[in-house]
């Protein structure tokens, strides 16, 4: 009887180990990946650099103090493709950008998509997308940095910024996240100075573990809305104000 029992115990063993062995396997194979998409980040910031002698911008830095030990939401307004450099550069820790369904269908955009481990999106925005919701906040709860362009799609008019799709602050809530605002003066052109603000991290705690409505939600994200419009009109009320400075001068 014992030595049956030690017979069927054998392969119970053998089974387990290969699991072991398969999990091990798993792991070290997740590892060198991450590896990867960090010394990937290493180069877009390196990029960054590259291209700013070109698309030349000015920083008005207020994430120089930011805990890297802990996940953010970086919002941006979006112009053009360019954009991704900004947020990139803003912590050393590597992010995850939301980006529209549709640019998997290119062949280069999905490549780069997936190099940056990209969340797909639908137009609508998160709110409308279960399972990009649930990827974002994965990233978040797993200690990794996301960025969205809330305005869902680039702007390609004179508006100062086109309105918010929603899902944002419903994320950054229900991770207890706090949200980083950068906004830019304007599209980045060929060797033309621009500018681009940092925001000091936003926390909704007070809605932490309470249930959200969509009023709740709405609310956050007009806030924040006129938060980014606000960093904005500062910048264009300064170099109005230095203007008129410089003509008082000029005509005395």
């Amino acid at each position: 009887m014992d030595n049956e029992n030690l017979r069927g115990s054998q392969p119970d063993e053998r089974e387990n180990e290969k699991k072991r062995r398969q999990q091990l396997k798993e792991k070290k194979k997740q590892e060198r990946a991450d590896r990867a998409f960090i010394r990937w980040f290493a180069f877009l910031r390196f990029v960054a650099k590259l291209l700013k002698v070109f698309l030349p911008y000015e920083r008005h830095n207020e994430v120089e103090h930011l805990d890297e030990n802990r996940p953010y939401v970086f919002l941006c307004n979006h112009y053009s493709m360019i954009d991704v450099m900004y947020p990139a550069i803003a912590v050393k820790k590597p992010l995850h950008f939301m980006a529209k369904k549709d640019l998997w269908d290119n062949a280069f955009f999905r490549w780069f998509c997936n190099k940056c481990r990209c969340i797909p999106v639908s137009r609508d925005g998160a709110s409308g997308d279960v399972k990009a919701v649930m990827q974002a906040m994965k990233y978040l709860k797993n200690g990794e940095n996301i960025l969205i362009y809330p305005e869902g799609t680039r702007n390609k008019g004179q508006a100062d910024m086109l309105p918010f799709k929603g899902g944002f602050a419903a994320i950054a809530i229900k991770t207890r996240t706090a949200i980083v605002p950068i906004v830019q003066s304007g599209k980045p052109r060929l060797f033309r100075k621009s500018h681009v603000f940092y925001g000091k991290p936003i926390e909704f705690t007070e809605y932490y573990g309470k249930r959200l409505t969509e009023e709740d939600i709405a609310e956050c994200e007009n806030k924040l809305r006129e938060i980014m419009l606000d960093m904005r009109a500062d910048y264009f009320k300064k170099v109005e104000e230095e203007k008129r400075k410089k003509a008082e001068k000029r005509g005395k």
